[in-house]
C-alpha cells in the first residue's frame, strides 16, 4: 500500500516537472519575440 502512494507521488512529481518544463519553453519563446517589440515601443515613446 505504501508503494502505491509512493508511486503516485513520483508520478505527480514527474508531471509537475513536465509542466514546469513546458512553461519554461513557452517563456523562452515569448522572451525571444519580446526585445524587437520593446525596442520599437521605446523608439516611439522617445520621439513622442
Amino acid at each position: 500500500m505504501i508503494a502505491f502512494y509512493l508511486s503516485l507521488a513520483a508520478l505527480g512529481a514527474a508531471g509537475a516537472a513536465l509542466i514546469r518544463e513546458l512553461a519554461a519553453a513557452q517563456a523562452r519563446q515569448r522572451a525571444a519575440l519580446r526585445p524587437a517589440r520593446v525596442r520599437a515601443d521605446r523608439r516611439g515613446s522617445r520621439q513622442g
